[in-house]
């Protein structure tokens, strides 16, 4: 292999995870009967419980997030049926992709993808078509670098009856969130974003609404299938047992980050996150550029998005800080390719203000090489003077 590796991951996921996870990750692999195993699978889902701070029951699903939120679809969605589709996103939009894939009909909300949806409009347009049965949105748009209100949609969708659908992939850790409190029946997340994982499973906390829709899918319930949440409450919630093989290794990782999670605290957990994407927007508003979200309060802790000024050539600006430093970030993706890049924050092994630090003064250095001139340590200072209330040990 000619390419050398970077010394600093910082792209909008997967993230780089801490060398406790790449050790734990390494026990030697068990058969998925052995009863050691068993007991570790029934553990990590009891962490899991407590990460998403809820009572629910929860699925791991052997895939990356992206099976997870297509399951919800497959798994509940009649032909017929009407589902809200709110869009702030790439990712949100793409969801119509399932929901019409598996016969339902897209009732749309959709804002520019630098903003965030409004709750009001989601009670107005619930008011004015009581057949809507489902309503799905992203928590946080890791593409954009936002993130919606998620607790105040769902339970507006409640109060409705309406059954929701949510993506919190990059969502989970960056944000403290409680799937009974926000109204959320099928809660998706993903390790490798703000937990600080490896790629390659779904997290999925299920309410009872969402049991019974599930059952009551037309023309019969969704079984025998990959996509199917329903084998996985008849098999691991029901009997101990697996619908197939799972991914024993994702297992290990994930356990050892929920540990490391807790161990700091959710709350504490998420707040750092917070203080971080805080202080990087500091940064960057320092060295003269503009952000990508309209407004603070809709940006998200995952990525700070950051709007491609005139005069610079992103694509070249980060692969300056790729190949003379070592230093990934993300470019824009999809639609906004070119319009954005993303400077990166996520997990223990990110959240962290050396890790800004190094990340800001790396991107002030390739701003200079590539011919945008900005003022050396103007963001790096910026940032650091928002962290005097920082302390590793409070976890």
């Amino acid at each position: 292999m000619s390419t050398q590796w970077p010394r600093l991951n910082l792209a909008a996921g997967p993230v780089e995870v801490t060398a406790r996870t790449l050790r734990d990750q390494a026990k030697p692999v068990l058969y998925h009967y052995d009863p050691a195993f068993i007991e570790f699978y029934a553990e990590t889902t009891d962490l899991l419980k407590q990460v998403f701070r809820t009572r629910y029951d929860v699925v791991i699903m052997h895939g990356e997030a992206i099976l997870g939120l297509e399951a919800a679809a497959a798994s509940m969605i009649s032909p017929g049926d009407k589902v809200l589709n709110l869009v702030s996103g790439v990712f949100g939009k793409w969801f119509q992709d399932f929901i019409e894939a598996y016969g339902g009909e897209t009732i749309e909300i959709a804002v520019p993808y630098n903003d965030a949806i409004d709750p009001e409009d989601v009670r107005r347009v619930l008011q004015a078509n009581p057949g809507i049965k489902f309503l799905s949105v992203v928590h946080s748009e890791t593409p954009s670098g936002t993130h919606n209100p998620v607790r105040e949609i769902g339970r507006i969708a409640k109060e409705f009856g309406v059954i929701t659908m949510v993506d919190t992939v990059s969502g989970l850790g960056g944000e403290v969130l409680s799937p009974e409190d926000w109204g959320l029946d099928v809660a998706v997340a993903g390790p490798q974003k703000c937990l600080g994982g490896t790629p390659g499973l779904s997290l999925m906390a299920i309410s009872p609404d969402a049991w019974k829709a599930m059952e009551a899918r037309k023309p019969k319930p969704l079984r025998g299938s990959f996509l199917s949440i329903l084998d996985w409450k008849a098999t691991w919630l029901d009997q101990r047992r697996f619908p197939y093989t799972p991914s024993v290794t994702e297992i290990y990782a994930l356990r050892s980050v929920l540990e490391q999670a807790l161990e700091v605290g959710m709350d504490e957990f998420a707040a750092r996150h917070q203080q971080i994407a805080a202080a990087c927007r500091a940064g960057v508003r320092a060295l003269g550029l503009d952000l990508w979200p309209v407004r603070d309060e809709i940006a998200a802790s995952c990525v700070t998005a950051v709007r491609t000024p005139d005069g610079l050539d992103e694509a070249r600006m980060r692969a300056v800080m790729r190949r003379k430093y070592g230093v990934t970030i993300s470019p824009g993706y999809g639609e906004l390719n070119g319009k954005l890049f993303r400077l990166g924050h996520m997990g223990p092994a990110q959240a962290h203000p050396t890790v800004l630090a190094a990340q800001l003064a790396v991107f002030e250095r390739a701003l200079n090489d590539v011919g945008y001139p900005v003022p050396f340590g103007a963001g790096v200072g910026a940032a650091m003077a928002t962290l005097s209330g920082w302390d590793d040990s409070a976890g």
